[in-house]
């Protein structure tokens, strides 16, 4: 699993990770997400609220096998029982190294892959944009009002 710790340490470098039980609820209860890491000696209240933002926001959790400490020194702060991935990409990465080491997290891994290429299909598509007629520039300032000193023409 130190390979899950170090995934954790680049996800805080790209911003994409959340520490710390307040902190995870806000974002869980915000819906960004993806993947709860728990340490293995996080206590009973974490734990329980970790499985009620299972059940009320469908977010999977993994319970890696390492202590808070060495969790919390993985992303370079104090101990840290419970964190959260926002990225679809990290999340998927960490459950496939999870489940590399371990055989139970094989259905978490893949499930977590499929939302991923759902999620990257829906990405790659965008929405057709109305060209406008006028003469408005990219700002939506209609530029026959306006001379390039900022003065009003008369």
């Amino acid at each position: 699993m130190n390979d899950v710790l170090s995934l954790l340490g680049l996800c805080l470098r790209a911003g994409k990770l959340v520490y710390g039980d307040d902190a995870v609820a806000d974002t869980v209860a915000a819906g960004d997400a993806r993947l709860l890491v728990l340490a293995a000696d996080a206590g009973a209240n974490i734990s329980r609220r970790a499985a009620h933002h299972t059940e009320t926001a469908g977010v999977p959790v993994l319970r890696i096998t390492e202590d808070a400490a060495q969790m919390g020194w993985a992303i370079g702060r104090r101990a840290t029982a419970i964190c959260c991935i926002t990225d679809i990409g990290f999340a998927a990465s960490a459950a496939q190294k999870a489940a590399d080491a371990d055989a139970q997290y094989a259905a978490l891994a893949q499930q977590l892959n499929e939302k991923k290429k759902r999620i990257q299909s829906r990405r790659g598509v965008k929405k057709p944009r109305k060209k406008s007629a006028g003469g408005q520039s990219a700002g939506g300032v209609n530029q026959s009002t306006h001379t390039k000193r900022g003065g009003e023409r008369a």
